[in-house]
């Protein structure tokens, strides 16, 4: 893997250069992908820094191929979806890292190093200096989320405005030829059911109310059906967001697509490895809806539907992260998500509590069937 990066460096460069370098192996959370931080020698660079950032696509698996599950309307991915939904945001100004190279041969990409600094890391930094008291973090944290609000309202009035604006157009995109539509909304949740309930718990486990989850499972997705539509990202929280010069900026979008308007406020307020106290959750949604509201987003005139739209999506949302961390430990052999699995069934029953009558059946089978759902 190192060789491939000096090759690609070569390319970028020259051969003197490439092995001058220093490479870190920095891992890959998650995903396929390793990232490398490389140290350029000093003077080689045209520009004020000389650290760079290699992202090394896997060998032997189709780098077009999404680890998430896709729909049926979903485009034949033509070129690397990072590269598509990259372009697609720097069109819509948004802080995404410089690409320097795509050398597709060699499986490398060359990007502009964002640091270290992720969100999550700047939250347990407020935990370290204020401590871990609700009531002396609470106006750090807020400020802290009001920043990832206000980049959220900023790229959601961006895509708005642009598509409003007959001077500017946007480049074609994967991400807005494909959608949550009705099969992948309901995908993610019976990747729970297969998951979280069947592979943890055994095959008959829901016995005769298999056919009562599904009837609930539809009605969530009719639900979420008929929120409003715009950009999104998919995986906004705290480990894909990177602070760079007080400012933050957007990572791992690879999987954006057309969604209801509040996944990506719950993939951040409902992050699963940052746990906030509801109330604080319902400050935050309330600076999404006014600074929305401000921003011009039509769906933000209506606190209280925003409020119903972030619980439902709560739901469909958390039991799909729940069931992708059995699914991640089975078959790709990687328990470190599985301390995730309670505290994200814990987001659905604080969601469902909020819904009340609307789906206290499904918070009764939940009850019923999910051990997890009685540990605090």
């Amino acid at each position: 893997m190192e060789g491939r990066i000096r090759q690609a460096l070569e390319r970028l460069f020259d051969k003197p250069t490439a092995d001058a370098a220093r490479l870190t192996n920095l891992g890959g959370h998650a995903s396929l992908r390793i990232y490398w931080r490389i140290h350029l020698p000093h003077g080689s660079w045209p520009r004020e820094e000389n650290v760079r950032m290699a992202m090394v696509l896997p060998e032997g698996a189709d780098p077009l191929k999404s680890e998430e599950g896709q729909a049926s309307d979903a485009p034949k991915f033509e070129e690397l979806p990072f590269v598509d939904v990259h372009r697609l945001l720097v069109a819509l100004d948004q802080p995404v890292p410089a690409i320097d190279l795509i050398d597709m041969e060699l499986g490398v990409l060359i990007l502009e190093d964002l640091g270290d600094e992720l969100f999550e890391t700047m939250y347990l930094n407020l935990k370290r200096d204020f401590g871990a008291e609700p009531a002396n973090l609470r106006v750090p944290t807020e400020q802290l989320y009001h920043k990832a609000i206000n980049l959220l309202v900023d790229l959601q009035r961006s895509y708005s405005e642009t598509l409003a604006n007959p001077k500017r157009e946007l480049p074609e995109s994967i991400a807005l030829g494909r959608s949550f539509n009705r099969e992948l909304l309901r995908w993610e949740l019976d990747h729970y059911k297969e998951w979280g309930l069947q592979a943890q718990y055994g095959e008959d486990i829901l016995e005769d109310a298999a056919g009562d989850l599904d009837r609930l499972f539809d009605q969530l997705v009719d639900d979420l059906l008929e929120q409003p539509r715009t950009l999104v990202l998919r995986d906004y929280q705290s480990r894909n967001l990177l602070n760079k010069h007080g400012g933050l900026h957007l990572i791992d979008f690879q999987d954006a697509l057309m969604g209801p308007m509040i996944y990506d406020l719950v993939a951040l307020l409902r992050d699963s490895y940052i746990e906030l106290p509801f109330v604080t959750v319902r400050r935050l949604v309330d600076h999404y809806t006014k600074q929305g509201f401000a921003a011009g987003l039509e769906w933000c005139d209506d606190p209280d539907a925003v409020l119903r739209a972030f619980c439902l999506q709560t739901v469909q949302r958390k039991l799909k992260d729940a069931g992708r961390f059995i699914y991640i430990d089975r078959v790709k052999g990687n328990p470190s998500f599985l301390d995730y699995y309670k505290p994200s069934i814990g987001y659905v029953r604080q969601a469902l509590e909020m819904l009340e009558d609307d789906y206290l059946e499904l918070a009764h089978l939940l009850a019923e069937f999910e051990p997890a759902w009685h540990d605090d």
